[in-house]
């Protein structure tokens, strides 16, 4: 795994903490050898000892799928990290506002940029603020595509 160009630094330091772990290497040499906190080193010996079980049974029974499994040990857990700002009303009337064509709105242009977007839901009380690139991720998260002209919804005589 370490010999990889593009391996992440997290998944080598912890290969290094399980192979020192086998060789019998107490966890404060072993934090004092890696430049870690000792608290990181039981993390991931307590981690490691958690799968032991299973990687040895996907490396019995489904050899192939023994590198995933080992990715998926050394992999940080999902975090809940911060609260969503926006609501999935929210998103979704901004999404909706997206499929109508500023035409169809009698708004002066003829297509959306995630910037005219943002001050449209901003003026029509749909959001109090948002930046220009939130309303970007919306739109790529729910897969309108935005090129460099970042056009979304356009009038009909306009489509190509």
């Amino acid at each position: 795994m370490s010999k990889g160009t593009h391996t992440p630094l997290h998944f080598i330091e912890r290969a290094k903490i399980i192979l020192l772990a086998a060789q019998d290497v107490n966890n404060c040499e072993m934090a004092r050898r890696l430049k870690l906190s000792v608290d990181t080193v039981k993390r991931w010996r307590k981690r490691w000892s958690t799968f032991a079980t299973e990687l040895e049974q996907v490396e019995t029974h489904r050899p192939h799928a023994l590198k995933a499994k080992i990715e998926a040990a050394l992999t940080d857990e999902q975090r809940s990290g911060r609260p969503s700002t926006f609501t999935a009303e929210e998103v979704a009337h901004i999404m909706t506002l997206a499929c109508q064509t500023p035409e169809s709105l009698g708004l002066p242009f003829s297509h959306w940029t995630p910037g005219l977007l943002a001050r449209e839901a901003v003026k029509r009380d749909i959001v109090s603020s948002i930046s220009t690139r939130q309303v970007g991720r919306f739109l790529k998260r729910s897969g309108f595509e935005t090129p460099s002209d970042q056009r979304m919804a356009q009038s009909e005589d306009r489509r190509s």
